[in-house]
């Protein structure tokens, strides 16, 4: 049995029908978060999707840093890049694909989207509405290709399938073809 001064506190934490938000005259909406003290696994679980959309922002922010990449983290795919595509001497056409792949370092997406054929020539910096150096990029994430190339890091598949397609440049073919032997 619960003394008057619990049953106080119990009536305290709770809302009454009648003090919900009305949406209509006449219609309430529920409001399921407002009674917190009787779900304690709520806060918990609460505090675990926090932590997880932490987790996702530091591991946005902390692996460009650590793989000296910052400007990648300002790319936000608005795509005006692609405006180069008829321009680029090379003819590569998706030039935020390789913006994005330096930022999560994708070796895969950067390699299909001919990020070895870059020659960085800076056409394309010109259309970008954040002013992002994306020949600095993309030469960051050429030189991290490289060596994960020559680690045994990148599969073979993606080598072979970059070289049948014409997506390797002539700088980085000798590490292509030494890595297919």
């Amino acid at each position: 049995m619960m003394s008057d001064e619990e049953q106080t506190k119990e009536i305290r934490h709770k809302r009454e029908d009648t003090e919900q938000p009305l949406v209509l005259p006449g219609i309430h909406r529920y409001q399921f978060f407002t009674n917190l003290k009787d779900r304690g696994w709520t806060m918990n679980l609460d505090r675990a999707a926090l932590f997880g959309i932490v987790a996702a922002l530091l591991a946005t922010i902390l692996k460009p840093l650590a793989h000296r990449n910052p400007a990648t983290i300002y790319c936000y795919e608005c795509r005006a890049c692609y405006a180069t595509q008829d321009r680029c001497p090379v003819g590569i056409t998706f030039q935020a694909e390789l913006a994005v792949a330096g930022r999560v370092t994708d070796y895969l997406r950067f390699l299909r989207n001919g990020g070895l054929k870059c020659i960085r020539c800076g056409n394309c910096q010109s259309y970008c509405v954040q002013y992002l150096p994306l020949p600095e990029m993309i030469g960051t994430m050429q030189h991290d290709t490289r060596l994960a190339i020559r680690k045994g890091i990148v599969p073979r598949y993606a080598l072979e399938a970059a070289l049948k397609d014409g997506l390797v440049g002539k700088e980085f073919i000798d590490d292509v073809v030494n890595a297919l032997a």
